[in-house]
C-alpha cells in the first residue's frame, strides 16, 4: 500500500527540514511526499529545492484547508496522512500503520498516540477517542494532530474537500464525519510528535470549543436529527461553554 504524505506549508522553514527528514527516515519505503506551500517568504523554497524526491508547488492559496485540498487532489496513495510542516513522524510510524491496516482489513482509519512538544517539554497524548458520538458532544479528546492517524483514500473521497473558509477546526470537522461514516480503530503505538510552540494555530485559538460547537450542531442537524436536541443541550451545559446563557443554566441546575 502506498502512503501519501500531504504537507500544507507557509513560512515554516525553521521546522520544515526536520519534518521532511522524518518521512525520509521511515523504514517503510512505499510513499510519496507532497508539499503545497502558500508562497512562503522565508527559507522554505530553498529547502524544498534541496529534496529531489518531493512533489511540491508554491503559490498563493486561501489558507490551510485550501492547501490540504490541493495536496489531496494530486496525491496517488491508497493511505492518506497529513503532516503539518512543524511536526514529525517516528521512524517506524508508516510500517506500524501498514501492519495494522493489513491485519484489520475492515478498518478505514487507524488512530495512534503521539507526543506533544510544548516548548521542549514532552507530553504523551494517548487517550484519543474514536467515537463519533463522543465527538458530536465534544466529549473526550479527539486526536490532537494528524500525525497520529492515517486513513484509506476512500474516506476523504466520501467526505469531500475541507471547507476552505474553515481555518482552525478542519481536523475536528473531518474526524467527526470520518468516524461516523467509516470504521476507525485505536492502537497504542506512538507515531510522531506535535510541536506546540505557541505560534501555531492550535496555540492561538483562545476558545476552541466555540469554533467546534457550530460544526457539531450542523452535523447533528444533517445526519442525526433525532439527536439534535440532545446534542444541543449537552453543548449548552458543557463545562467549556462560557456563554452567558450556559452559565445561567448551569447555575439553575446546580441549585436544583
Amino acid at each position: 500500500m502506498k502512503i501519501s504524505v500531504l504537507t500544507p506549508s507557509y513560512n515554516s522553514g525553521q521546522y520544515l527540514k526536520k519534518s521532511i527528514e522524518s518521512v525520509i527516515s521511515q523504514s517503510y519505503s512505499n510513499w510519496e511526499h507532497i508539499i503545497v506551500d502558500g508562497q512562503s517568504t522565508d527559507e522554505t523554497l530553498s529547502i524544498l529545492n534541496g529534496y529531489s524526491h518531493l512533489k511540491w508547488i508554491s503559490e498563493p492559496d486561501n489558507g490551510q484547508s485550501d492547501a490540504m485540498n490541493k495536496a489531496f487532489a494530486i496525491s496517488t496513495g491508497e493511505i492518506i496522512v497529513y503532516l503539518n510542516a512543524d511536526d514529525y513522524f517516528y521512524p517506524e510510524a508508516f510500517q506500524t500503520i501498514i501492519d495494522h491496516f493489513t491485519a484489520h482489513p475492515e478498518a478505514d482509519i487507524v488512530v495512534g498516540n503521539l507526543h506533544v512538544d510544548r516548548h521542549g517539554q514532552i507530553e504523551e497524548s494517548t487517550n484519543a477517542t474514536v467515537s463519533w458520538k463522543d465527538l458530536s458532544v465534544i466529549k473526550g479528546r479527539f486526536p490532537l494532530n494528524p500525525v497520529s492517524y492515517m486513513y484509506r483514500r476512500k474516506v476523504q473521497e466520501r467526505i469531500g474537500n475541507f471547507p476552505v473558509n474553515e481555518h482552525y477546526t478542519m481536523d475536528y470537522w473531518f474526524l467527526l464525519h470520518a468516524f461516523y461514516f467509516f470504521k476507525p480503530i485505536k492502537i497504542d503505538a506512538f507515531l510522531g510528535c506535535f510541536v506546540f510552540d505557541g505560534n501555531n494555530k492550535t496555540s492561538i485559538i483562545v476558545d476552541g470549543f466555540s469554533v467546534q460547537m457550530p460544526h457539531a450542531l450542523k452535523f447533528a442537524l444533517r445526519y442525526t436529527p433525532q439527536r439534535f436536541l440532545y446534542v444541543y443541550i449537552k453543548l449548552l451545559i458543557h463545562k467549556r461553554n462560557k456563554t452567558r446563557i450556559s452559565r445561567l443554566i448551569k447555575k439553575i441546575l446546580n441549585k436544583s
